[in-house]
């Protein structure tokens, strides 16, 4: 029992001992490759310019530097080898304080390494150009002007593109002088077609140069826009001729079946955005009163266009005719009058002694009409002034269900005064 208890003690010491002794092998393997050194590249090592501010208020601008990157050896451990290879961590900066005109110029740049890197266990070796080249121009400001033409057509014949309109009309642009001389204007191409309404959007513009081609990306890139985009709208409106139309307020004796009317011009031709264009199916000159008239009236109407449309054809007024049909005029002599009260202590006298009435109808239904039918009554004179004077009347028909009606306008002459009793 004794030996069987040892002998385990004893396994459990050398499985112990071996984990020992293998992590202290793995511990120096991992410190001495960390610690190997190694001479490799590190390629793409962007440059940067400082101090460009500086270059900008002198009134010169960096056109192009030649190489674009960097590739630089360096002998290193194999961990900090693994820092200075890791994308964008190592940089490489020139200071562009020195130059003070335009031309080639030729920089020597500084490493910027990452803040992990131990920069006293990196060695530079050698790099792919010790100096950058720069080229440098003269800055130029120029306004240059838009242009912003629509050429997608519309969605039906009847629908129009209006000239687009643009805003800015110039864009201020900034760069090399080479470069900024030789622009003529900025394009604003419209991606849109068969427009069936009003758009405004913002667009891209494309950079057109003095041989009427767009200029390429790399010398663009070269350049500053006060904007990146115009702002464009591409007005669309419909035409339509729109009838005239005319409202007749029927008396008794007349309706759409006897009536007949005629307009001139029967149409007009207006114009706007298709929403409201679409909305009117008419415009309506006015009202006519058809027991203000016997047989025929002709009117002059102005024609009152809705605010948001425009008048295509150029007409402002229209004549209405109006006839009725398969009807007859009677005249009648009365002096059945009737007048409201005065004014508190005045009478009233009419004047008037007898009216010629005309009243319309078919004509076996006016021979039954006599003057007793007929009664005259004034409109209400209750606040007027006193003094002779004439007020508007009205005719009623009585003693008749016929379909007849007093036509024309009529006042009586009364005279208003003071009661003295």
């Amino acid at each position: 029992m004794f030996k069987e208890k040892l002998g385990k003690v004893i396994i459990r010491i050398l499985y112990i001992l071996f984990a020992v002794i293998l992590s202290v092998t793995l511990w120096v393997y991992v410190e001495i490759t960390e610690n190997e050194i190694q001479v490799g590249e590190v390629s793409n090592i962007e440059i940067e310019f400082v101090n460009s501010h500086i270059l900008r208020d002198r009134g010169f601008f960096i056109t192009s530097h030649t190489p674009q990157s960097l590739t630089v050896t360096f002998e290193a451990p194999r961990s900090e080898m693994a820092r200075l290879r890791t994308a964008g961590a190592l940089k490489a900066e020139v200071d562009v304080t020195s130059i003070t005109s335009t031309g080639t110029h030729h920089l020597a740049y500084r490493l910027i390494y990452p803040s992990n890197v131990n920069t006293n266990t990196v060695v530079k070796m050698f790099a792919s150009v010790e100096r950058i080249e720069l080229n440098v121009d003269t800055v130029l400001d120029r306004q240059i002007p838009v242009n912003a033409e629509y050429l997608g057509g519309t969605a039906s014949d009847s629908l129009f593109a209006e000239s687009a309109e643009f805003d800015p009309l110039f864009i201020n642009v900034r760069g090399p002088e080479r470069v900024v001389s030789r622009i003529k204007y900025l394009r604003v191409p419209i991606p849109r077609e068969n427009l069936s309404a009003t758009i405004t959007e913002d667009f891209e513009f494309l950079v057109i140069d003095d041989t009427d081609n767009i200029l390429d990306d790399e010398l663009r890139a070269l350049l500053e826009f006060s904007q990146d985009t115009v702002r464009v709208t591409v007005k669309i409106t419909e035409m339509k001729d729109v009838p005239l139309t005319v409202v007749l307020a029927h008396g008794l004796s007349t309706s759409e079946h006897n009536t007949i009317v005629r307009i001139d011009p029967e149409t007009v031709k207006i114009s706007g955005d298709p929403v409201a264009v679409g909305n009117i199916n008419s415009i309506t000159l006015g009202t006519i009163d058809m027991t203000s008239f016997g047989l025929s009236t002709s009117e002059t109407f102005p024609i009152i266009f809705p605010d948001n449309l425009t008048n295509v054809s150029g007409e402002t007024f229209a004549n209405v005719h109006v006839e009725v049909v398969g009807l007859e005029i009677a005249f009648l002599i009365t002096s059945n009058f009737t007048v409201s009260s005065p004014p508190p202590g005045h009478q009233v006298e009419i004047l008037t002694q007898t009216l010629d009435i005309r009243i319309r109808g078919h004509g076996e239904d006016l021979a039954q009409v006599t003057p007793l039918n007929l009664r005259v009554v004034a409109a209400d004179i209750s606040d007027r002034n006193p003094g002779a004077q004439r007020v508007p009347a009205r005719v009623y028909i009585d003693g008749t269900a016929a379909d007849i009606d007093p036509v024309g306008t009529y006042f009586l002459s009364i005279r208003i005064f003071v009661d003295e009793d």
